[in-house]
């Protein structure tokens, strides 16, 4: 009332505002016992049992001892105090005016809606901030337009049989103040929500990294955010609700372009067109009576960011795992010029509309014309270009793991594929196993970067069900799920291990791309923590050295301590496998013990160079290596000893050499968000 018109002597507008009075009693009545049954509910959820429902000791502890017990209390509380004002509204209006009445009544409503987002998805969702503002306001605005509706659909009704002119401008007046709020509303519902549903679908919260470009990353983004809406039951929710969203704009802008320029004008039957906007505003209620029946089954069911994704195609659009094939750039070019086509004479055939007749004549038929020119380049733009960006997909291609991409995880992935792959795929991974001429396909060559142009659920379908065209059987009773994912993270850090052949001691500014695994570990000192708990702070040199080979550089670092501290650069020195005890002389920064097989198995990986591919999968041990880590987590330069020359770096050897690539990676800003702990 407060919002959508002001006093006013009619008798129609005074009849509107008892009416919606007494409703507002009632409704208040209403939420009371439907909170009371809401708790009685959420009881019993909680307990497990159905019995709960009914015992107030079960009732009691929810009520004391939890949030949702604590916004239970205040929200019944706000109803009572909005029963108690309705009661009085008399006496209350003596005193402060309908206006000021009103405004008590929106303040309590509000806050009472407002409270709801304190339990509800926002209150649990990451960055709580962003998620928290976004769902107050989502549920505001829709409060505001939708608990607005039935209001305007009485008070258009009452104006519509009401012969008193001064009724009718009254609620003229109501209609237009309202669509100005509805509009205002529905823009804040449609970005707030969309701030909600980007957040809750798990969708990428940062450009994706792994060096992607413009076009590619795009793309990437666009993937990982679309694939949750349609894989998982909250995404179908979300994409039904957007649905029901359209009817009601075309309905609401059906009354403000056509109806409302009618009211007040006395050229137009005014009966008539307040019933005609009495009868549209009654459907856009219903059909938002059902968005709202949408948004209940929503809050109720698990957010895709925390459900599992089942694919329902058979294929996917990805930019990254197809933009390099032949002819790919060349007819995605072809198929949007064929849309800039169809685009264009979709136009002209608007413009030729507006100027003949379309049912007969020449210029009829040209219209015609032009219109399956139109059909016919939309058409073959789509089927040249989308076509070219498609590759296989699978139910468990956008499928989320548990198990972080660490060391540990990677190890015991290399333990597996020597004990399950190597017959096919070969010690060195190139395909060329002893039983790889028996099988009817010749199996992937794991060197090559393709696995990195695949999805994580993508090698998990695969790693259970098999490729049958192939030859490759399914591990699905052999591997346990965990199993699985140790497989795919290792043949991750596989791939990542051939992207990272062009790694050289000397670090390329603003580039950084290799994101290494994480790893815990156990420093002889007795200080257990892991790789990523050395982020934003400082930079990390990791020294993998086997004895007595690397005791004269483990010196050499020990007497550079001070200077590499100075930089705010950390030492980890790891014992390469085979390495037994620790150095003979102590040293002044952290030696790891416990962790240290797992990482260096996972970081032998990634030793590889352009002349020395490795014949097994960890590829020749080095006796030594060391990598320098950004104080993001992207490996920047990596040091061979006996490949300085071949990659054209500088020799590590040389402090004054490696402190300016550590003065080059300190003075760069973050370029790129810290790597994941999950692949996808």
């Amino acid at each position: 009332m407060l919002l959508l018109a002001g006093p006013c002597p009619a008798s129609a507008a005074a009849r509107w505002r008892h009416t919606l009075l007494i409703a507002a009693w009632w409704l208040a009545v209403l939420l009371l016992f439907a909170g009371v049954g809401l708790l009685m509910v959420q009881t019993a959820s909680v307990t497990g049992r159905a019995e709960s429902a009914l015992r107030w000791a079960d009732i009691s502890r929810l009520l004391e001892n939890s949030r949702f017990g604590s916004v239970w209390q205040a929200r019944q509380a706000i109803v009572l105090v909005l029963l108690i004002l309705l009661a009085a509204q008399r006496r209350l209006v003596a005193w402060c005016g309908e206006r000021g009445f009103d405004a008590l009544l929106l303040f309590l409503a509000l806050t009472h809606v407002a409270a709801a987002v304190l339990t509800g998805h926002g209150a649990a969702t990451e960055p709580i901030w962003l998620a928290g503002s976004g769902h107050l306001v989502h549920l505001l605005a829709a409060g505001l337009w939708a608990g607005g509706l039935p209001a305007l659909i009485l008070g258009i009704q009452l104006a519509a049989r009401s012969d008193d002119p001064v009724a009718r401008t009254h609620f003229a007046v109501a209609l237009r103040r309202f669509s100005v709020l509805a509009t205002a509303s529905v823009l804040l519902i449609v970005v707030s929500g969309s701030v909600i549903g980007y957040l809750q679908l798990g969708a990428p919260r940062a450009w994706p990294g792994g060096g992607d470009g413009l076009l590619s990353g795009l793309f990437t983004l666009l993937e990982r955010t679309a694939a949750p809406l349609i894989a998982s039951n909250y995404g179908l929710l979300v994409l039904a609700k957007i649905g029901l969203l359209v009817p009601v704009l075309l309905l609401a802008a059906r009354v403000r372009f056509d109806y409302m320029p009618r009211v007040g004008d006395s050229r137009f039957d005014q009966r008539a067109s307040l019933a005609g906007v009495a009868r549209l505003v009654r459907i856009e209620l219903a059909v938002v009576l059902v968005i709202l029946l949408a948004a209940a089954t929503i809050s109720g069911t698990l957010p895709a960011a925390h459900d599992q994704l089942v694919w329902p195609f058979s294929f996917r659009f990805s930019v990254a795992a197809t933009w390099s094939g032949a002819w790919v750039a060349w007819r995605v070019a072809g198929g949007a010029l064929l849309l800039v086509i169809s685009v264009v004479l979709g136009a002209a055939v608007r413009q030729r509309l507006r100027g003949i007749d379309a049912k007969a004549g020449a210029g009829a038929a040209r219209v015609r014309g032009l219109a399956a020119a139109a059909a016919f380049t939309l058409l073959a733009g789509l089927a040249l270009g989308l076509p070219a960006l498609t590759v296989d997909a699978y139910p468990d291609t956008y499928r989320r793991t548990d198990t972080a991409y660490a060391a540990v995880s990677v190890a015991r992935g290399a333990e597996l594929y020597g004990q399950h792959c190597v017959a096919c795929h070969g010690t060195g991974g190139k395909g060329d196993g002893p039983k790889a001429a028996r099988l009817p396909k010749r199996p992937a060559n794991l060197t090559e970067p393709h696995t990195a142009l695949h999805t994580a659920g993508d090698m998990f379908w695969w790693l259970t069900h098999g490729l049958p065209a192939g030859g490759m059987p399914g591990f699905e009773s052999k591997l346990s799920v965990e199993e699985r994912w140790d497989m795919v993270n290792f043949l991750r850090a596989f791939s990542a291990g051939y992207q990272a052949r062009i790694l050289t001691s000397s670090v390329v500014p603003g580039k950084p791309w290799l994101a290494p695994p994480d790893f815990n570990f156990t420093t002889t000192a007795g200080t257990s923590t892991t790789l990523k708990d050395y982020r934003e702070r400082q930079a990390v040199l990791l020294v993998f050295y086997a004895l007595p080979l690397s005791q004269a550089r483990l010196d050499q670092l020990a007497s550079s301590y001070a200077a590499l501290r100075a930089r705010n650069t950390e030492v980890l020195a790891i014992p390469l496998p085979d390495t037994r005890g620790p150095p003979p002389v102590a040293l002044p920064y952290p030696q790891v013990s416990d962790g240290a097989h797992e990482a260096a198995m996972a970081y032998l990986l990634l030793r590889r160079t352009l002349s020395d591919p490795g014949r097994s999968v960890l590829g020749e041990p080095p006796p030594h290596l060391e990598f320098l880590i950004d104080r993001f987590g992207y490996a920047r330069a990596r040091w061979l000893p006996a490949n300085t020359v071949e990659t054209q770096g500088g020799d590590w050897r040389d402090m004054d050499f490696l402190l300016r690539q550590i003065d080059l990676i300190n003075a760069e800003p973050r370029l790129l968000p810290s790597p994941d702990d999950h692949i996808h």
